[in-house]
Protein backbone atom coordinates (compact mmCIF):
# COMPACT_ATOMS: atom_id res chain seq x y z
CA UNK A 1 0.00 0.00 0.00
CA UNK A 2 2.97 2.37 0.44
CA UNK A 3 2.60 5.98 1.46
CA UNK A 4 -0.24 6.57 -0.99
CA UNK A 5 -3.04 5.58 1.37
CA UNK A 6 -2.58 7.12 4.86
CA UNK A 7 -6.13 6.28 5.96
CA UNK A 8 -5.51 2.61 5.25
CA UNK A 9 -2.28 2.71 7.24
CA UNK A 10 -3.72 4.64 10.18
CA UNK A 11 -4.90 1.50 11.90
CA UNK A 12 -4.40 -2.23 11.73
CA UNK A 13 -7.42 -3.86 10.15
CA UNK A 14 -8.49 -6.47 7.64
CA UNK A 15 -11.02 -6.28 4.85
CA UNK A 16 -14.20 -8.14 5.71
CA UNK A 17 -15.19 -8.41 2.04
CA UNK A 18 -13.55 -7.94 -1.34
CA UNK A 19 -15.27 -7.46 -4.69
CA UNK A 20 -12.63 -8.96 -6.96
CA UNK A 21 -11.35 -7.71 -10.31
CA UNK A 22 -13.56 -9.99 -12.40
CA UNK A 23 -16.77 -9.13 -10.53
CA UNK A 24 -19.48 -6.75 -11.75
CA UNK A 25 -22.46 -5.69 -9.65
CA UNK A 26 -25.55 -4.09 -11.19
CA UNK A 27 -27.62 -2.59 -8.37
CA UNK A 28 -27.20 -1.30 -4.83
CA UNK A 29 -24.24 -2.64 -2.84
CA UNK A 30 -24.64 -2.51 0.95
CA UNK A 31 -21.41 -2.82 2.92
CA UNK A 32 -20.51 -3.39 6.52
CA UNK A 33 -17.13 -2.85 8.18
CA UNK A 34 -14.12 -2.71 5.84
CA UNK A 35 -14.81 -3.35 2.15
CA UNK A 36 -12.40 -3.42 -0.80
CA UNK A 37 -13.72 -2.89 -4.34
CA UNK A 38 -11.46 -3.96 -7.20
CA UNK A 39 -14.22 -4.80 -9.70
CA UNK A 40 -17.07 -2.73 -11.09
CA UNK A 41 -20.21 -1.46 -9.40
CA UNK A 42 -23.07 -0.01 -11.46
CA UNK A 43 -25.26 1.29 -8.65
CA UNK A 44 -25.00 2.99 -5.29
CA UNK A 45 -22.69 1.81 -2.50
CA UNK A 46 -24.16 2.36 0.97
CA UNK A 47 -22.69 1.45 4.33
CA UNK A 48 -25.14 -0.26 6.68
CA UNK A 49 -26.24 1.65 9.76
CA UNK A 50 -24.01 1.49 12.87
CA UNK A 51 -21.02 0.44 10.81
CA UNK A 52 -17.83 2.49 10.91
CA UNK A 53 -15.57 0.95 8.33
CA UNK A 54 -13.39 1.96 5.43
CA UNK A 55 -14.45 1.52 1.82
CA UNK A 56 -11.47 1.27 -0.53
CA UNK A 57 -12.12 1.86 -4.22
CA UNK A 58 -8.98 0.28 -5.72
CA UNK A 59 -7.10 1.90 -8.61
CA UNK A 60 -8.51 -0.78 -10.96
CA UNK A 61 -12.13 -0.30 -9.79
CA UNK A 62 -14.99 1.63 -11.40
CA UNK A 63 -18.10 2.81 -9.56
CA UNK A 64 -21.03 4.39 -11.40
CA UNK A 65 -23.30 5.45 -8.59
CA UNK A 66 -23.36 7.42 -5.36
CA UNK A 67 -21.25 6.34 -2.39
CA UNK A 68 -22.27 6.89 1.24
CA UNK A 69 -19.92 5.46 3.87
CA UNK A 70 -18.06 6.45 7.04
CA UNK A 71 -14.57 6.56 5.52
CA UNK A 72 -13.66 6.26 1.85
CA UNK A 73 -10.36 5.85 0.02
CA UNK A 74 -10.66 6.39 -3.74
CA UNK A 75 -7.84 5.38 -6.03
CA UNK A 76 -9.99 4.34 -9.01
CA UNK A 77 -12.82 5.88 -11.04
CA UNK A 78 -16.08 7.12 -9.51
CA UNK A 79 -18.98 8.64 -11.45
CA UNK A 80 -21.35 9.82 -8.73
CA UNK A 81 -21.50 11.77 -5.50
CA UNK A 82 -19.37 10.75 -2.52
CA UNK A 83 -20.57 11.37 1.06
CA UNK A 84 -18.63 10.36 4.18
CA UNK A 85 -19.34 11.04 7.84
CA UNK A 86 -15.59 10.74 8.46
CA UNK A 87 -12.75 10.99 5.95
CA UNK A 88 -12.53 10.92 2.17
CA UNK A 89 -9.09 10.34 0.74
CA UNK A 90 -8.64 10.89 -3.00
CA UNK A 91 -5.41 9.27 -4.17
CA UNK A 92 -3.07 9.95 -7.07
CA UNK A 93 -4.59 8.68 -10.31
CA UNK A 94 -8.18 8.73 -9.00
CA UNK A 95 -10.89 10.27 -11.18
CA UNK A 96 -14.14 11.50 -9.65
CA UNK A 97 -17.05 12.99 -11.58
CA UNK A 98 -19.36 14.12 -8.80
CA UNK A 99 -19.57 16.09 -5.60
CA UNK A 100 -17.65 15.15 -2.44
CA UNK A 101 -18.98 15.88 1.06
CA UNK A 102 -17.10 14.84 4.19
CA UNK A 103 -15.86 15.79 7.65
CA UNK A 104 -12.20 15.43 6.62
CA UNK A 105 -10.77 15.49 3.11
CA UNK A 106 -7.36 14.57 1.72
CA UNK A 107 -6.72 15.08 -2.00
CA UNK A 108 -3.53 14.08 -3.79
CA UNK A 109 -2.30 16.66 -6.30
CA UNK A 110 -2.42 14.02 -9.07
CA UNK A 111 -6.12 13.25 -8.55
CA UNK A 112 -8.85 14.52 -10.88
CA UNK A 113 -12.14 15.81 -9.50
CA UNK A 114 -14.97 17.26 -11.57
CA UNK A 115 -17.50 18.39 -8.98
CA UNK A 116 -18.01 20.44 -5.84
CA UNK A 117 -16.19 19.84 -2.59
CA UNK A 118 -17.84 20.35 0.78
CA UNK A 119 -15.99 19.78 4.02
CA UNK A 120 -17.63 20.55 7.37
CA UNK A 121 -14.18 21.45 8.66
CA UNK A 122 -13.30 24.51 6.55
CA UNK A 123 -9.62 24.42 7.51
CA UNK A 124 -9.46 20.81 6.33
CA UNK A 125 -10.78 21.84 2.92
CA UNK A 126 -8.21 24.64 2.58
CA UNK A 127 -5.44 22.23 3.58
CA UNK A 128 -6.67 19.54 1.18
CA UNK A 129 -6.77 21.99 -1.72
CA UNK A 130 -3.63 23.93 -0.83
CA UNK A 131 -1.53 22.38 -3.59
CA UNK A 132 -4.28 21.89 -6.14
CA UNK A 133 -4.55 24.09 -9.20
CA UNK A 134 -8.00 24.60 -10.77
CA UNK A 135 -8.18 23.50 -14.39
CA UNK A 136 -9.60 25.92 -16.95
Amino acid sequence: MGKKYPLLQSQKFTFNSILGPGCVIHGKLETEANYHVVGQVFGDIVELENSNGILWINKHATVRGNITCSNIVIAGKVEGNVVASGTVEVCAGATISGDIESEHLHVDTNARINGRLSCSNGDQLKKALGNMVPKD
